[in-house]
């Protein structure tokens, strides 16, 4: 049916434009069969809905407490023999009048009495919409919300626990005091300029190119800690590359444990990238084995390398493949340029074979270290995984304690407010007005208002949200 409520707007948080007078309504559970699905209600008509459902009034049972029931239409027709619990405005998960109905795993119940509840005036919730809520109303900040979500579709434990240490306010923990020092020194910019006829300045360009450029130092490190952070939410990318049959798909058997890749002594037997997925150390690896880099007649082949290149172009780590057991030929030069200036691991692999080659020709500006294994015994598998886990593996403390930035999002507003202190640090250095100086130091508030969601356009929100799941 089409739904024609009232859309909550917000350019702040706590401002719900015309106001969402809806009650809404939509399965909490995944769904499917199960032992239990649960249904939510939140708006203001949610108790009364919920009472006529149940036959129990919330006044009468303790808040938070689960109550049995039987769960009926409005018609009075017995639907399941369930549970009810009521959350009182504002102490729920969205700050209005919240009530779940508990039935038995059915996805034929569920759907009677969410059709059940809509005949009694809620409306089905759009995805993230319970979330939304919670934003609007105060109960968390944006990328609080965004946690929860990431939260939700952590892949590994240690993306969970980093989204956890997010949802606790982690990053609004390191931003608020931070945007906390920029608004003071904007204050005290307009203070000057308000003032500007006394003889005695308020804050000289000195002062202020000492303050921002502590400022900068803190936006920098937040800046920095994207690059491990976001490795957790979105994992991270490892390209197998050299030229054909030195053990780059056995060396992908060996790392997933599975025998994935065809493994003959034919060159160019892959000749299409194939990959799979590890977890190390909490972060979620996809592991890209790709076809033989050389120039090839054979056009699929000739795709296949093309498309070996985009991946390490794009790759966060390459693991360079090397014949160990023979010398070098001008190939696996040739090829080593492909990789030299990216971030790499030179594997000397077969080394269950007599060793020829050591790596000293491969020693790239990209090289973080070189690594003798062999794919097809195991040897030396413990030693790069240690290595790729330096290299690519968050250190958990910082992000346990410190709550890195870790969405595209987050670091396009913190670099947003380091570029604006950076003119402002500019301006103060020509001298220029205070006015100059002060509409850049808005702008870093502002920014840094927008990443907690204090400051949050339409279309920011609706990006976010969207992206949720229904019933949450």
């Amino acid at each position: 049916m089409d739904d024609q409520r009232p859309r909550a707007r917000a350019t702040k948080r706590g401002e719900a434009g015309d106001g969402d007078v809806t009650t809404i309504v939509a399965p909490a559970t995944p769904a499917g069969s199960g032992a239990v699905s649960i249904l939510r209600l939140s708006g203001p008509e949610t108790f009364p809905i919920a009472s006529r459902m149940t036959g129990v009034n919330p006044s009468h049972v303790p808040s938070r407490a689960l109550t049995r029931c039987t769960v009926r239409d409005g018609r009075g027709e017995e639907i399941d023999s369930g549970l009810v619990v009521f959350f009182p405005a504002p102490r729920s998960f969205t700050g209005e009048d919240v009530a779940e109905i508990h039935l038995h795993g059915n996805p034929v119940l569920v759907e009677r009495t969410a059709a059940a509840a809509c005949a009694l005036g809620a409306v089905p919730a759009d995805p993230g919409e319970f979330s939304r809520r919670a934003f609007l109303n105060g109960k968390m900040d944006l990328t609080q919300a965004e946690a929860l979500a990431d939260l939700i579709t952590a892949k590994t434990d240690g993306a969970a626990r980093a989204a956890l240490r997010q949802l606790r306010g982690g990053i609004r923990e390191a931003i608020s005091p931070l945007r906390g020092q920029i608004v003071s020194l904007l204050t005290l910019l307009e203070a000057s300029i308000d003032f500007s006829d006394d003889d005695i300045p308020l804050v000289s360009n000195e002062q202020v190119i000492e303050r921002v450029s502590e400022l900068r130092k803190k936006t920098g490190r937040c800046l920095e800690s994207y690059a491990r952070g976001h490795r957790y939410r979105d994992g991270a990318t490892v390209a197998i590359a050299g030229v054909a049959n030195v053990g780059k798909s056995r060396l992908l058997n060996r790392l997933l444990g599975e025998e994935r890749a065809i493994v003959t002594e034919i060159p160019g037997t892959t000749r299409d990238y194939l990959s799979g997925e590890i977890s190390l150390s909490g972060v979620p690896l996809r592991l890209v084995d790709t076809a033989g880099l050389r120039e090839a007649e054979d056009p699929v082949e000739r795709e296949g390398v093309r498309r070996s290149r985009e991946i390490i172009a794009g790759a966060d780590l390459t693991l360079f493949v090397l014949d160990g057991s023979r010398p070098v030929h001008e190939g696996d030069l040739e090829a080593y340029r492909e990789v030299a200036d990216r971030p790499h691991l030179v594997l000397l692999n077969k080394q269950d074979l007599p060793a020829v080659e050591e790596g000293a020709l491969f020693r790239g500006s990209g090289r973080k270290a070189t690594v003798s294994v062999s794919a097809k015994t195991g040897e030396g598998i413990g030693t790069l995984l240690r290595a790729i886990t330096r290299d690519l593996g968050p250190e958990e403390d910082a992000i346990m304690s410190q709550a890195p930035l870790t969405r595209l999002r987050h670091l396009e507003a913190v670099r947003k407010a380091d570029v604006a202190l950076e003119r402002a640090q500019e301006a103060a250095g020509r001298a220029l007005s205070l006015e100059f100086l002060a509409a850049d130091i808005r702008e870093a508030a502002q920014a840094l208002a927008e990443l907690t969601g204090e400051i949050a356009p339409e279309e920011v929100l609706s990006a976010i949200f969207r992206s949720f799941c229904i019933g949450k």
